[in-house]
């Protein structure tokens, strides 16, 4: 039987976002099946220090801009060394990794945005690949569009875990990727009520995003004001930090929203928030996949997004919750008014969502993953 090849996850990013919890998920799920990963991170990095938590391989690299020869070098004499794979998980680790595989080293490139890719870069980055893993088939579409051969293009969706033993791969105990019970989401709204200084008996309605431009926080907040006019009993908590902070806490301010629109910043564990709303909703006009949206899911949230991306194959509309086009407003505040009113409607599309989780699962993940490493070995 061939040896199986090690992997390289590579990534340096400064923060810990979807794409950084979708890598340690997968290196976890590979180790618990017996096959070596290596977190490759900055130094002094959030994903650093949560692998090492984890029980994880952690090297760490300078990750001095997308083409750093000294990171690159590094990384490519250890993959010979170890016979190793490299997986770069960013669009900057994949110019890191295509250079280590001038050196022969097999590379495969994660795709987690649906953003154009110039031609330039999926020759120079991408083409250097020999599997390229998008999180949708909108972001494949999207690597087509820039030149890339579709038999280099693989579709593996993002993934949690969907049951005890998954979690148990994470560190996890006690059920945390389920629906609270009536009893649990009572307690956590009480404690959240008390940090936010909100009325626990109101609608609350929650995004979990970063405060980037393609996140469109504009839309919520103005869909937010539409929503407050004719349900002046709901409440919108905006979970997040980024570059758009002050500019969104003063669109918040000058439209009245203070107290009724809240920017609350990071959370370092966002489950109890989604186990304690009412709605969540996701207003972006690009989007790979939206993994937090899987995770509102299992948390028993309705949900109510755009059709940014690759959204609507994770969420179906009008059967696990309600779509809308981007950059509408008007659509977006008429879906969530739709979801406060109709607390049937809401309770089934969480109902539905929660039947059809298991398609997320890190089983499934791992076995999609394991095998793109093996066709390469």
């Amino acid at each position: 039987m061939t040896k199986q090849r090690a992997i390289f996850h590579l990534d340096g990013a400064a923060g810990l976002r979807g794409g950084e919890r979708q890598l340690l998920y997968l290196a976890a799920a590979l180790r618990a099946r017996g096959r070596r990963s290596v977190v490759y991170a900055r130094r002094g990095g959030e994903l650093a220090r949560e692998a090492s938590r984890l029980a994880l391989e952690v090297r760490t690299l300078p990750f001095a801009g997308e083409w750093d020869l000294v990171s690159a070098t590094r990384l490519a004499a250890a993959a010979r060394t170890d016979g190793a794979i490299v997986h770069a998980h960013t669009a900057h680790a994949a110019g890191l990794g295509a250079l280590a595989s001038l050196a022969g080293t097999p590379l495969v490139a994660h795709r987690r945005v649906d953003f154009p890719v110039s031609v330039m870069s999926a020759r120079l980055k991408y083409g250097r690949a020999e599997k390229i893993v998008c999180v949708s088939k909108a972001i494949a579409g999207v690597m087509k569009t820039a030149g890339v051969p579709a038999e280099k293009l693989a579709v593996v969706p993002d993934g949690l875990p969907t049951d005890k033993t998954e979690e148990t791969w994470i560190g996890s105990v006690g059920g945390r990727f389920v629906a609270a019970t009536a009893e649990e989401k009572n307690k956590y709204r009480q404690q959240l009520s008390k940090e936010f200084r909100i009325d626990p008996a109101l609608t609350w309605i929650t995004n979990l995003a970063a405060l980037v431009p393609h996140k469109d926080h504009d839309t919520l907040i103005a869909a937010a004001v539409i929503v407050l006019l004719k349900r002046p009993l709901a409440r919108f908590l905006i979970a997040g930090k980024g570059p758009e902070e002050v500019r969104l806490f003063e669109s918040i301010r000058r439209m009245g929203l203070v107290g009724k629109v809240l920017l609350i910043g990071h959370r370092d564990d966002p489950l109890p928030l989604l186990k304690a709303v009412d709605i969540y909703t996701q207003s972006s006009w690009g989007e790979g996949m939206g993994s937090v949206l899987i995770e509102a899911a299992a948390c028993g949230a309705p949900i109510a997004a755009t059709t940014a991306g690759g959204i609507p194959e994770v969420v179906e509309d009008g059967v696990t919750g309600l779509l809308v086009a981007p950059r509408n407003p008007e659509a977006l505040a008429k879906a969530l008014i739709r979801l406060i009113d109709d607390k049937a409607l809401a309770a089934d599309l969480a109902a539905q969502g929660l039947k059809r989780i298991h398609r997320f699962g890190l089983k499934r993940m791992a076995d999609d993953m394991e095998k793109i490493y093996d066709s390469l070995s």
